[in-house]
């Protein structure tokens, strides 16, 4: 039996002992299933779960010896991931897929090596199999030697159209139970594909993906997948929900209140965006009812001005109505914050600042517990802000560890390329600082 070797690819160069924010990589999980449904024995290494550097996948790879290899890579583990295929002692058939691959195919074309390697733009877990059994049934859209770009859009034949039919085996998602927040035993779920907005930092935006379709489980199968986790578990306490779109408008949230009445000896967690609960404050009693515990909400920044320059629909305003009105109900709130946006000001940055201030003091007063999540901003290839940076002249340097940064547990979120921003480097981190202790002050 030929065997497939999936590596959820490393963050850092060097292993490392560092407690960190873990989410399973559901999407291979995906593809790793329907490999093995074609008859291949896979393996999925978890380079983040397990804490592994670049030269710890190059041993395990070495050893295993498998026919395929497939890597996820991301704007901020680029040059790992090069290294990783460029080094590979063993010949072997590669493939290479994530979000960022659309946007720097042409670069991956250019990378050294004597293997095969296959470029995924799209959703691999269809397509994969096809080519792996030499049967796929569509060219590649480009060529170079030894190295085949492939394009997954809602015109493939490959494009998972009803997600609802897609299944994941959870066997290949080893340990993928962690402690969340709270100390409860949580596992992730996704319920849609493709987003419906369009910020400008963001790889995921709707006008970068018009060739993609967004589409929603139903709600027998969310229903279906998280009886059988929990048939897997038995002592699960918590399922976080990963993608944007769960929460998306007033029938989503009777449909999600449908879905979690069935399960009662669950909270569950998700994301959601302001102008999804805006218009319907009145059903945010159906969400506590339905054991909702937290949400997670990107506020990216407290400045008007940045929020339009940024493409991140709904006010200040309306931010705070919706974490009030959450918090009051007594679902806690965790808001994701970014400083560092292209021409920021440090009277933005106050802005923000005041405004996970503002949220903290609500959160003082109410049932829910307000928490930040606060990021440097980092272009990511081919989005919009990532391009007008490029436009200007500016040159975007490869993604590295802050070591300025102390907060522990988020490492990997520790990363920059750059500083965009009219404040200086000191400044800029004092902010992401303080803003992330804020609870404690």
């Amino acid at each position: 039996m030929k065997k497939f070797v999936l590596i959820n690819s490393p963050l850092f160069w060097e292993r490392t002992n560092e407690e960190e924010e873990y989410l399973s990589p559901l999407g291979l999980g995906y593809i790793a299933t329907y490999l093995k449904k074609v008859g291949l024995e896979v393996l999925l290494l978890d380079s983040v779960k397990e804490r592994l550097g670049v030269e710890d996948i190059l041993k395990q790879v070495s050893e295993i010896k498998p026919e395929f290899v497939g890597i996820n890579v991301f704007t901020q583990n680029y040059e790992l991931v090069q290294y990783i295929i460029e080094k590979m002692s063993i010949q072997c058939e590669c493939f290479v897929g994530g979000q960022v691959v659309k946007s720097i195919y042409e670069t991956i074309l250019d990378w050294k090596t004597s293997n095969k390697v296959n470029i995924i733009i799209g959703e691999g877990e269809l397509i994969i199999p096809a080519i792996v059994l030499e049967n796929c049934k569509e060219k590649p859209i480009e060529h170079l030697d030894n190295k085949f770009v492939y394009k997954v859009d809602r015109n493939s034949q490959y494009f998972p159209e009803d997600i609802s039919k897609i299944y994941l085996d959870r066997s290949f998602l080893k340990n993928e139970i962690i402690n969340n927040h709270y100390g409860e035993k949580e596992a992730a779920i996704i319920t849609s594909r493709g987003c419906a907005y369009d910020c400008a930092f963001c790889g995921g935006a709707r006008g970068l993906n018009k060739d993609i379709s967004i589409r929603m489980k139903d709600v027998e199968s969310v229903k279906h997948e998280i009886a059988e986790i929990c048939d897997l578990y038995p002592d699960l306490k918590s399922i976080r929900i990963l993608d944007d779109l769960f929460l998306r408008n007033e029938t989503s949230i009777s449909q999600a209140a449908d879905i979690f009445q069935e399960f009662s000896q669950l909270h569950w967690r998700g994301m959601v965006h302001v102008l999804s609960l805006i218009k319907c404050l009145d059903k945010i009693q159906l969400l506590k009812n339905c054991n909702c515990k937290e949400l997670f909400i990107g506020i990216e920044s407290g400045s008007n001005t940045i929020r339009k320059r940024i493409n991140k629909l709904g006010d200040i305003s309306s931010v705070i109505s919706v974490i009030r009105e959450l918090l009051i109900h007594g679902i806690d709130v965790k808001g994701y914050f970014m400083y560092g946006f292209p021409d920021e000001t440090q009277e933005d940055m106050e802005e923000t600042y005041k405004l996970a201030c503002e949220l903290r003091n609500i959160s003082e007063k109410c049932e829910g517990t307000f928490r930040p999540s606060v990021f440097q901003f980092r272009p990511y290839h081919g989005t919009r802000l990532y391009n007008e940076i490029l436009e200007k002249g500016i040159d975007i340097p490869n993604c590295h560890y802050n070591s300025s940064y102390t907060l522990k547990g988020r490492s990997q979120f520790n990363f920059c390329s750059g500083n965009y921003s009219r404040v200086p480097d000191e400044i800029l981190e004092e902010y992401i600082v303080k803003t992330q202790k804020i609870m404690e002050a």
